[in-house]
């Protein structure tokens, strides 16, 4: 080989060395931001996924809470009428 023909083969090594650097680094860039971006999705979805399963147990309790007033307003209701007919029988007994 002579120094012409080497001359053209680094040459065309170099160009396509080139070329192939100039297309990957934009991919590796690329595939380096989506795989941040994957892990802060999933850290917000597991932090989600922690929130709402506090929220769960919140509307729990609060519904057995309400369960407990609804009782005991219907334990109140109920006094209330006996009191209705203890004064409705108080007024017809002073007749």
């Amino acid at each position: 080989m002579t120094i012409e023909e080497l001359g053209l083969l680094a040459g065309a090594i170099m160009s396509i060395a080139g070329l192939i650097a100039f297309f990957a680094k934009p991919v590796l860039n690329s595939s380096k931001e989506l795989n941040k971006t994957i892990t802060e999705l999933n850290l917000t979805l597991n932090l989600l996924s922690k929130d709402l399963e506090a929220s769960k147990e919140d509307r729990k309790e609060i519904h057995e809470q309400l369960k407990r007033q609804d009782e005991r307003l219907d334990s109140h209701e109920l006094k209330l009428a006996e009191h209705g007919q203890q004064i409705k029988t108080l007024f017809v007994k002073e007749r």
